[in-house]
């Protein structure tokens, strides 16, 4: 998988991700280039000055002046995750078809410090380097699982006593009324199909976001945000 954003790098370089190598344009000179430079030299991330035709070859005519190289992006098991809970928040996106909305939806996910992302195999984005375009560079920070059956994965949350909570445009309790400070298992549905009807009824819970009737709904990446640091703004209180 490789980096073309410079904001993008600047974020997976603050993190703990490992580089193969980084291509720096010889015609960029500016503050975040020489932070980018800064960066590599603390960390040990090899870089290299090269020609602006060399960048072009690598990641198109339309760049911004670098090209990183990453390993392949390393996916968990559930188990991986149930091993290791910090926050007893997990997020599920079933059949999300959009890589700007799974981008953004990880964003968000990694910014309210989920355990792990449950994506679908099947009938889901891919998880690329579009979808880490627009993570701004979050996918790299972020614990995905790509699940061949989410009722299979669902059901093992269950057995650990994690509540399932399906979302859904119109049905379902305000979702500043539900209690997230046990541990919650959070489904996010397709852009237009919502939740799969199998999913729904295995949910605990189905919760709503209130809003003006002059809006159909929201974008599924800003309900998943308005949930999700909701769920956050609870268990820092408690």
């Amino acid at each position: 998988m490789n980096i073309v954003s410079i904001n993008s790098l600047l974020e997976s370089l603050n993190g703990d991700q490992a580089f193969q190598r980084i291509f720096i344009s010889q015609d960029r000179k500016d503050k975040k280039i020489d932070l980018i430079k800064q960066l590599c030299r603390q960390k040990g991330v090899i870089f290299q000055i090269v020609p602006q035709s060399a960048i072009d070859r690598k990641a198109g005519k339309q760049n911004q002046g670098i090209f990183a190289q990453l390993p392949p992006i390393r996916f968990f098991t559930v188990s991986e995750i149930l091993n290791d809970i910090r926050t007893g928040l997990i997020l599920i996106l079933d059949q999300l078809n959009d890589m700007g909305n799974v981008g953004a939806v990880i964003r968000s996910a990694v910014a309210a410090g989920v355990d792990g992302i449950i994506v679908s195999s099947r009938r889901s984005a891919p998880i690329n380097e579009t979808v880490l375009k627009t993570s701004a560079g979050s996918l790299i920070q972020a614990r995905i699982i790509l699940s061949k059956n989410l009722a299979t994965d669902i059901r093992i949350l269950k057995e650990k006593n994690f509540w399932v909570v399906g979302t859904d445009v119109r049905e379902g309790s305000d979702y500043t009324e539900f209690n997230f400070k046990y541990n919650t298992a959070l489904i996010i549905g397709n852009e237009e199909k919502g939740i799969s009807s199998q999913l729904k009824k295995m949910s605990d819970f189905l919760i709503t976001i209130p809003h003006s009737s002059k809006v159909e709904s929201l974008n599924v990446s800003v309900s998943t945000a308005v949930i999700l640091f909701e769920a956050l703004r609870q268990k820092r209180k408690s």
